[in-house]
């Protein structure tokens, strides 16, 4: 973890974390045989939600204020990907 005073603002728009979660999704599907993976982010950073469907994940809804954070009621939006999609996306040079 950055524990320096720059924190992570310097890491963004680097594809760091699509690097990362492509790598999450190979080892979901690849080593552990999964069908199914799915992530949420909150609604107000939609930075997290371009990552998810820069990987194939598709939308699948929002709950409304469903989590608490720094004492705020957020909206949560969940993203999804099956194997299928991912072996597809794969094959095709997508990522």
């Amino acid at each position: 973890m950055v524990s320096s005073g720059t924190g992570w603002a310097c890491r963004w728009n680097r594809g760091y974390a699509t690097e990362a979660a492509g790598a999450l999704l190979e080892f979901g599907f690849g080593d552990l045989d999964l069908n199914r993976i799915q992530a949420r982010h909150i609604t107000r950073n939609p930075s997290s939600g371009r990552v998810m469907e820069k990987l194939g994940m598709k939308p699948e809804g929002v709950q409304r204020q469903h989590v608490v954070a720094h004492g705020v009621l957020e909206d949560v939006a969940m993203h999804a990907i099956l194997k299928s999609e991912f072996d597809i996306d794969r094959a095709e040079g997508a990522f």
